[in-house]
């Protein structure tokens, strides 16, 4: 199970300060005097007790409790003073057109120069306005960078007085110790500083439209004594007398920072809030947890597997090759047997392909392959009616002669007179070099040659 990281920066002026110089002059060293406030969570359990302590012994502490940064992610509020919100009327839906027309619509809204701005949105209100929450490009740039200098598993960023708990038709205020942190939707929201509070609270209460049933007042008590809880009530109902609203307060036996983790915690879980500012082209990567299973004896037999494989091949290639030139040896050697007068063999195939042709157009007379028809024609029709009467053992041609020499094996001697006989009939010359009885039958060679004119 992946544990959660909640940290905020306590004095994050300075680390804006710090971000602001990078990556320009590098390495960017943290000073020792950066705190940080941190509390830690599994995703089934509750938010622990958060714990102030200095960026480098912070990093210490995550690498000693989680080894690997696959085990945990970070969330990383940062303070709605250095963040934004608004609302534009934009008609078009599309998200192509909505990112070109955004700065425009948005740029009398921010002092600064708008395409120094990351920008998100949300989903469009009833009214059918888009909510548009921005932050300094170079500030998540930069903290990025830095997160993955120390090997901190960054998962996101989110506004403070976004993380606010908050019902529906009502509008959450929290006192952090420096600002008065305001939301009135998912993704509209406002940091005051405390010496601003009366006259923005003026000013929100006048123009802020859609006002609430209910101003929910959030007293966190760990940062809170009775004078400053005086002066809150006495502002906001001086500025809020004529509203046409309730106001109820809650107190939470907790710091602001606690109440702000364990409503994250509790309402997103594993889900990535709308408002986190690590979407787009900040969109944070994936982590996987390394596979235990081990694969060094897999790669090995593989590897075994892939070696014994392609000297296989190799061997089944030369087997080949040595097949093919014994091949190519017979083959030769039989061309000789047949044209003993041709003393130059280039191309077996070729050769053989010519001496077909000569005897196709009528340059050679009758040769081999006329006598070997005529023959075969009269073998096939002896076995026809006595099977297996003949049998052919080896057939040579000499073309000097023009004589079809022919071995065979036939039952007996009045069989082979009556194969002569037909051979004749066939105006075939035939003669009877030798012939042999033994158990097997009468073995003869033939010599035939053609006595037509």
């Amino acid at each position: 199970m992946t544990s959660k990281v909640f940290v905020r920066f306590i004095n994050e002026k300075q680390w804006v300060s710090l971000c602001s110089r990078y990556p320009h002059e590098e390495p960017v060293e943290v000073p020792e005097d950066i705190f940080v406030e941190w509390a830690s969570a599994e995703l089934d359990g509750r938010v622990s007790d958060s714990q102030i302590v200095p960026f480098g012994e912070f990093v210490d502490q995550l690498h000693n409790r989680w080894p690997h940064s696959y085990q945990y992610g970070i969330t990383l509020m940062v303070s709605g003073a250095n963040v934004f919100t608004a609302e534009v009327a934009i008609p078009s839906k599309q998200t192509r057109h909505i990112a070109q027309a955004l700065p425009y619509m948005i740029e009398d809204q921010v002092a600064q120069d708008v395409s120094l701005f990351h920008l998100i949105t949300g989903e469009r209100n009833g009214d059918g306005e888009l909510p548009v929450v921005g932050i300094p490009a170079l500030l998540i740039e930069s903290t990025r960078a830095l997160f993955t200098e120390h090997d901190l598993p960054l998962d996101s960023i989110l506004p403070d007085m976004l993380c606010l708990p908050l019902r529906e038709n009502e509008w959450s205020l929290m006192f952090d110790g420096k600002h008065l942190l305001i939301k009135r939707s998912e993704m509209d929201g406002l940091a005051i500083e405390m010496d601003a509070a009366p006259v923005v609270l003026n000013s929100v209460m006048e123009h802020w439209q859609n006002k609430p049933q209910v101003l929910r007042v959030l007293f966190c008590l760990e940062h809170l004594n009775e004078n400053l809880k005086n002066w809150i009530r006495t502002q906001i109902s001086g500025q809020v007398a004529d509203a046409e609203f309730d106001i109820e307060y809650d107190e939470a036996n907790a710091s602001d920072f606690q109440l702000l983790c364990d409503h994250v915690h509790s309402h997103f879980g594993a889900k990535k809030p709308k408002f986190d500012f690590l979407q787009g082209r900040f969109a944070s990567s994936g982590r996987r947890k390394p596979s235990s299973f081990n694969w060094k004896p897999l790669a090995a037999m593989v590897a075994l597997f892939v070696v014994s494989y392609t000297a296989f091949l190799h061997t089944q290639a030369w087997k080949m090759n040595q097949e093919a030139e014994a091949l190519d040896r017979e083959t030769k050697q039989l061309y000789k047997q047949l044209f003993p007068r041709d003393k130059r063999i280039v191309n077996v195939k070729r050769q053989m392909q010519q001496h077909i042709d000569d005897f196709q157009s009528g340059a050679s007379g009758q040769s081999f392959l006329a006598l070997l028809a005529q023959t075969g024609e009269q073998i096939y029709d002896t076995n026809r009616a006595t099977n297996d009467a003949i049998s052919p053992r080896r057939v040579s041609f000499d073309e000097g002669q023009g004589d079809l020499r022919m071995d065979l094996m036939v039952k007996d001697f009045s069989q082979l007179e009556a194969f002569k006989g037909k051979l004749q009939k066939a105006e075939l010359g035939v003669e009877t070099t030798s012939a042999t009885q033994d158990k097997e039958g009468v073995k003869a060679r033939l010599k035939i040659r053609s006595e037509r004119s």
